[in-house]
């Protein structure tokens, strides 16, 4: 009994969750915005911060806030933000790095390099680059609505999810400065009404911005030379109909895709290189109803979209070598199968000119059986 009255009162006691006064302080960054100052060239940091309202018992009410910090250089603007009445800042939980075209145009892997080393950062999150000013947009997105971070978030995730163009984490954007071989492509996204859409991809060689997109379209046609099947992505689009004089507006869906590169040896000069694309594909549209696809429309179908697929990926590559960029992994492929080819290249003089060539097979699986 004596133990009882003891226990009860060491609880009244008690003041309550002990890491309430912590939870209320922190200021989780979901959003870190990097952008260059247009006269001055001061780096501008802008943070969306999610701070916990009304905490207790491991709760709390999420509220967004904006902070924005202009320095000479990034890794000022972070220290001083220690400085600042809404510190501390927290980045481990980082959602997304959204860098400017403009900070993306001015050798950013320097800029960003010694996050590698900085305690509390996220290192693995997904970098996109923002067309237009960064600070703006992050600016309007202040107060309790946190839809928009949340939904940025999803998307970015579903991208690569949904097979429409992988992400790339600060992590492997920053390594890639010191590895010869990796170049990549950022997805690039801008406003679209309320929300957000992925416009293209910016290409970087090596960590430095060769100042060359590709199109939405163009990033589709990277994908499937990738040989990525996943996700649910849709092809649309218009190809001329052969001895017809009309275009044919079609529609469909990788069921399942593959792809090899190939290299051939050439006793004089640079090796050609194949790239060879097998596509099963579900059509929603081929100049027909799908239920009236007979097997000699479907046969010439997938010949006409074959070939219409080739020009594209020829397009697509071709921008690739104009911007010296391999992100079809061509260099890695030979470096690693093929090393006495490999070892008598120059390879960022001879990858723009090598003959590389796209060969598609489609095969329709929904045509009806006759």
């Amino acid at each position: 009994m004596k133990k009882a009255a003891i226990g009860i009162l060491s609880l009244l006691l008690l003041t309550g969750c002990w890491d309430r006064l912590l939870l209320r302080n922190l200021q989780l960054v979901d959003i870190a915005g990097l952008d260059l100052d247009e006269e001055s060239g001061d780096v501008e940091l802008s943070m969306i911060v999610t701070k916990l309202n009304s905490t207790g018992q491991g709760e709390g009410e999420p509220n967004l806030e904006t902070t924005e910090i202009r320095e000479s250089s990034l890794m000022e603007a972070v220290g001083q933000g220690d400085y600042t009445d809404r510190s501390p800042f927290l980045g481990i939980n980082t959602r997304i790095y959204m860098i400017s075209k403009r900070f993306a145009s001015k050798d950013p892997v320097s800029k960003l390099t010694f996050l590698l080393n900085t305690p509390y950062s996220s290192v693995n999150t997904p970098v996109i680059v923002f067309e237009g000013n960064v600070s703006k947009l992050l600016k309007t997105q202040s107060g309790r609505n946190n839809d928009f971070t949340k939904n940025l978030n999803e998307f970015i995730l579903s991208l690569d999810r949904n097979g429409m163009m992988p992400t790339v984490s600060m992590m492997r954007f920053i390594l890639s400065q010191e590895e010869p071989l990796e170049d990549i492509a950022l997805p690039v996204l801008k406003k679209f009404n309320a929300g957000m859409e992925l416009s293209g991809a910016l290409l970087f060689r090596q960590g430095r911005n060769t100042g060359v997109n590709l199109n939405k379209e163009q990033v589709q046609m990277s994908m499937l030379l990738l040989g990525m099947d996943k996700g649910r992505q849709r092809f649309t689009g218009q190809m001329p109909e052969k001895g017809e004089g009309r275009h044919i507006q079609y529609g469909f869906s990788v069921k399942k895709g593959n792809s090899k590169i190939i290299v051939h040896p050439e006793s004089r000069g640079l090796p050609k290189v194949t790239i060879e694309v097998r596509l099963q594909i579900n059509t929603f549209g081929l100049g027909k109803s799908v239920h009236m696809l007979k097997s000699d429309y479907v046969n010439r179908m997938e010949k006409e979209l074959s070939k219409h697929l080739e020009e594209k990926a020829a397009a697509t590559i071709e921008t690739m070598q104009k911007a010296n960029c391999d992100i079809l992994g061509i260099g890695k492929e030979l470096k690693a199968f093929h090393p006495n080819i490999w070892k008598s290249l120059n390879w960022r003089k001879d990858f723009p000119e090598m003959s590389i060539e796209p060969n598609f097979d489609v095969q329709i699986l929904n045509a009806v059986a006759e």
